[in-house]
């Protein structure tokens, strides 16, 4: 447990790497049981993955979350570059310039049909989704499991 902070609700802290928000009931003893409440909603397997990470965590290293391939993380860091491209005013062109370099993007008639033009317009209408919302998706990353209904 790491930087516990008392507040009037109880003990507020962390646990593991990367840290994991926890929260202590103020009545709690040192030796009683903790549990876990867990909404039965959509959400209800990734939200079994979180307990089981916390679970993890409390026991020894965190498992690492595999479910956000070292590709899908290179692709959101691009979005984001983007994203703050966009916001402020630069064109696509300039934009597709800041990820790929001058030397990858060409210049006159050849950037309204080229690869990276396409590529570049995707990524921003991607950190738009994610800045709308669709950040949310990431959090429910995890096991692939459906609950039979």
């Amino acid at each position: 447990m790491t930087s516990p902070r008392q507040a009037s609700d109880g003990v507020h802290c962390t646990v593991g790497e990367p840290p994991i928000p926890v929260w202590v009931p103020r009545d709690a003893s040192r030796d009683s049981h903790l549990g876990a409440l867990i909404p039965f909603d959509d959400a209800l397997p990734q939200r079994l993955a979180a307990v089981l990470r916390l679970w993890h965590a409390l026991q020894g290293p965190v498992q690492p979350d595999v479910e956000l391939t070292a590709q899908r993380r290179r692709r959101l860091v691009l979005a984001l570059r983007a994203h703050d491209g966009h916001r402020g005013g630069h064109s696509y062109r300039d934009i597709a310039i800041g990820l790929f370099g001058a030397a990858c993007v060409p210049r006159g008639a050849a950037w309204k049909t080229h690869d990276l033009r396409a590529r570049t317009m995707r990524l921003v209408a991607d950190a738009i989704a994610l800045r709308d919302g669709g950040y949310r998706a990431l959090l429910r990353l995890g096991p692939r499991l459906k609950l039979a209904r």
